[in-house]
């Protein structure tokens, strides 16, 4: 096997591919990449038995074959040699690796590339395309709820949902849940994509318009792929959260933000917030005042600020009547985990937010605010009420 290839080309699909290797110790088929050549086409190779990744360069090919090396340092070795330059890599006898470039030679010890696992190829019955930016949007939205501790094999990745031509993904670690949705023709359908495997998708997708990604589902797998591209992952099974109830639940009580101003407040709380002190913000919201005020206190110190909002509304239901009839407005108590808050703010994309509350302890909804011209036009590809995140309260002692 021999081959030639643009340095800085070859290292970044080595990087791609090598981030489904397995993380051992001592070398192994599933912690190095497997390099195949056919002709001018050379496909690098990562998989760990759960996840694979596959990406397709062209060089200039003079022996076809294949070999697997080291991942770390087989990538290591090429971007360590001066940039553009047009290097060789060939297998000599024994699976003796070489490469080089002019003066330059460097040289590891591969392994037959018969060794590798066979990646299930699947069968393109049921697929479907969607738009990378599309996709790498809705991921970045609500890949941060995903679960990051084993409380649920489910909850360990992204659930896709088809209903009636609408593309749900959620995230959920079960005391906050993130959820995006796009318009999308196919039939009905659900799975549940590992993080891993939404990660690497977010990092590689493109931001172009036009470029499209097919989806392939085939039992328990999933194939994410395009021109030169390919995510290859086993399908999580297990229960996800009933989100559709969640979503649907009504508020009593609601306002409106500015995100930026509601976000840098709760960045001042993570001050005197820590491992050792641990300690939700209380948010006590005064209708008449139409302001909210956030607190917290732990051994480091207190937090103690007043922000102004907008569009603060009470349901009759959750007023409180006197013996002679009257109505008065009372202040409402609730506390979260600012963390949490703070990322579902920073991933609304929205210059206002919309907070909506039940009681105390039943779940906070946020979205992105509508004001009322993009209600009137919704001319928008994406409108903003089709992302919602929702945050459970903390008890308070």
């Amino acid at each position: 096997m021999k081959f030639s290839a643009d340095k800085n080309i070859l290292s970044e699909a080595v990087i791609n591919a090598s981030k489904a290797c397995a993380v051992k110790t001592a070398f192994s088929a599933l912690d190095g990449v497997l390099l195949t050549l056919k002709g001018n086409e050379l496909t690098i190779t990562g998989y760990d038995l759960e996840t694979g990744i596959r990406v397709n360069i062209t060089a200039d090919g003079e022996a076809d074959g294949s070999i697997i090396v080291e991942s770390r340092l087989f990538s290591d070795m090429i971007r360590r040699m001066p940039d553009n330059a047009k290097i060789t890599v060939e297998v000599k006898e024994n699976e003796k690796v070489s490469v080089y470039y002019g003066k330059i030679k460097l040289h590891i010890q591969g392994i037959k590339g018969e060794s590798f696992p066979n990646i299930i190829e699947l069968n393109q019955n049921i697929s479907f395309k969607i738009k990378e930016k599309k996709l790498k949007n809705m991921l970045s939205q609500i890949d941060h709820a995903i679960a990051r501790k084993d409380i649920n094999p489910a909850l360990m990745g992204a659930r896709f949902d088809i209903e009636e031509n609408i593309l749900y993904i959620v995230a959920s670690d079960a005391v906050r849940l993130a959820l995006r949705k796009e318009k999308l023709e196919f039939d009905d359908m659900g799975f549940i994509v590992p993080e891993k495997t939404v990660l690497e998708l977010t990092r590689n997708l493109s931001d172009n318009e036009e470029d499209e990604i097919t989806v392939v589902i085939d039992r328990n797998q999933i194939c994410f792929q395009k021109e030169n591209y390919a995510i290859f992952s086993r399908l999580l099974d297990g229960k996800f959260v009933e989100y559709k109830k969640l979503v649907e639940s009504q508020a009593n009580r609601e306002f409106k933000v500015n995100t930026k101003e509601f976000t840098d407040s709760l960045e001042r709380s993570l001050l005197f917030i820590n491992e050792r002190f641990k300690s939700p913000v209380v948010c006590e919201i005064d209708e008449e005042k139409s302001c909210v005020y956030l607190s917290c206190k732990t051994g480091l110190g207190e937090f103690d600020e007043e922000i102004t909002v907008t569009d603060c509304k009470m349901k009759e239901s959750f007023r409180s009547n006197d013996n002679f009839g009257s109505t008065e407005k009372k202040n409402f108590n609730i506390a979260f985990n600012p963390r949490f808050m703070i990322d579902a703010l920073k991933n609304a994309n929205s210059e206002e937010v919309k907070l909506e509350f039940l009681t105390e302890l039943a779940p906070i909804k946020i979205s992105p605010a509508i004001s009322e011209k993009d209600e009137k036009e919704e001319k928008e590809e994406t409108q903003k009420d089709d992302v919602l995140f929702v945050v459970v309260p903390v008890r308070l002692k």
